[in-house]
């Protein structure tokens, strides 16, 4: 049997701030799990809260699952970062339907509290550690890539994190048969899925290269997250589902659209300042 040769580890990023850069968070890996994974958890089974709070809980859901795709395909993997986006938004898909299913165990209505949905971000998660272990195992697939068991399970668990948000959003509920009437056959649920796939891929797969760096792809999974945020807002207004009125709907097109236009501006002004030379239309200095 031929063994190929395992892919090394890297022992750290050269991410030393640059001129231009004010964006800081969490420079860990585990505390980026932490920091996005639990509070995106306890706002998910709270249905009841306001819209732009659960917006919250989707951009960190959102750049967590971005990084579980830095983490997985960094190592090479080329054109499959996008194949790792969408696989890491089918998951979502699957666990929250799984959650949906199980939602009534434990809840308490008067409350809005459901617990049980997290059911469905457990199962992505034993499912993305077991078909980490098989694409990295030599007897089976054999890429040997660095803690993609850690980086599958991750991106299964931010998946559907990223996805019940959504539906707690635009259904004001989590019950199974108001998503499937005003998210799946609205149509709505397209969008969810391409823009949540843009928000973990796209960073970077558009940002990937000998000077990619961790803090400045991030503000590309925010940006589109403003963006998904948007598109959620017009979808409340239109289907008035919030238990908030009208205004929770707009007050989420608002913070998407501040969240947008701020970390566009810094990440083209990141670009700007650390690129070697500007060229193309001048459309981008505009924006300085």
């Amino acid at each position: 049997m031929t063994v190929t040769p395992a892919v090394e580890e890297e022992e750290g990023e050269a991410e030393a701030p640059k001129k231009g850069l004010s964006f800081k968070f969490p420079y860990d890996e585990t505390e980026m799990a932490l920091i996005a994974g639990i509070p995106a958890a306890i706002i998910t089974i709270f249905t009841g809260l306001p819209a732009v709070i659960k917006g919250v809980g989707l951009l960190l859901a959102l750049l967590w699952g971005m990084d579980s795709v830095r983490k997985t395909s960094k190592y090479g993997l080329g054109t499959g970062v996008p194949s790792i986006g969408v696989l890491g938004t089918g998951y979502g898909v699957i666990g929250a339907l799984m959650g949906l299913a199980v939602v009534e165990y434990g809840a308490m209505p008067a409350l809005g509290i459901y617990p049980a949905v997290l059911v469905g971000a457990l199962f992505m998660a034993v499912l993305g550690l077991v078909s980490g272990y098989f694409s990295n195992n030599e007897k089976y697939i054999a890429m040997k890539i660095p803690r993609l068991e850690r980086a599958m399970m991750e991106l299964g668990m931010a998946g559907t994190l990223a996805m019940l948000l959504q539906f707690s959003i635009v259904t004001g509920t989590l019950a199974f048969q108001s998503v499937v009437d005003m998210v799946m056959e609205t149509g709505v649920i397209a969008f969810m899925f391409i823009f949540t796939a843009m928000a973990m891929f796209h960073p970077y797969n558009a940002c990937l290269g000998p000077d990619e760096r961790r803090e400045r792809t991030r503000m590309v999974s925010i940006e589109i997250s403003g963006l998904l945020c948007i598109i959620l807002g017009f979808a409340m207004l239109v289907l008035g589902t919030s238990p908030w009125g009208a205004w929770d709907g707009l007050s989420l097109i608002v913070f998407g659209a501040i969240v947008w236009f701020v970390f566009f501006r810094k990440f083209i002004k990141a670009c700007m300042d650390e690129c070697w030379e500007t060229v193309g239309t001048g459309l981008i200095k505009t924006l300085g």
